[in-house]
């Protein structure tokens, strides 16, 4: 089943719950193409979380769930996805991301540790809840700094599509 995860776990490490005036498909639409598009922007760490040190790039990677797997977000992923939210939205969409980081300097560029995410996104009518599940990593980026930077990232593609924002009910992290 696409955009659902059957193994995301009960307990999970942040929660934001928000209220929209779209209608489920349209804010699935901007979900799937927000993150297709930060699969393919680098970051300087600090548009993510003050905490980091400052000579540190960030960069995403997401892929969709299907049952017990997850597929790379890619053109072709989101158009399929695209296609299956607009004859009918989904209840849930599930998420795998990866955070990988890099310490820059004058001469080299050097890995460090990646973080590991679930995200499950699930819709009611006029209501959505994000949920955040750190699966391993250093939690450079803390689960409630991924929810703050992901909802205003949101709201930038629903401000492009000239749509009301989400606005954030409640959150909370561990």
């Amino acid at each position: 089943m696409l955009g659902y995860y059957e193994n995301f776990p009960e307990v999970v490490h942040g929660v934001a719950q928000f209220s929209h005036s779209l209608s489920s498909s349209v804010l699935q639409h901007t979900i799937l193409q927000t993150l297709h598009r930060l699969n393919h922007e680098p970051h300087k760490i600090g548009e993510v979380t003050p905490l980091a040190p400052s000579q540190c790039d960030a960069s995403f990677e997401f892929g969709l769930a299907e049952v017990s797997t997850f597929n790379y977000l890619d053109r072709d992923e989101v158009d399929r996805a695209l296609k299956t939210v607009s004859k009918k939205a989904l209840e849930t969409l599930d998420f795998f991301c990866a955070i990988r980081y890099h310490a820059t300097s004058k001469e080299k560029r050097s890995r460090l540790k990646f973080d590991y995410y679930l995200l499950r996104f699930t819709f009611e009518r006029r209501n959505a809840e994000m949920r955040v599940f750190h699966e391993r990593g250093p939690r450079r980026v803390s689960p409630e700094e991924l929810l703050i930077f992901l909802v205003k990232d949101i709201n930038k593609g629903l401000n492009r599509n000239r749509a009301r924002p989400l606005t954030v009910k409640n959150m909370r992290a561990l």
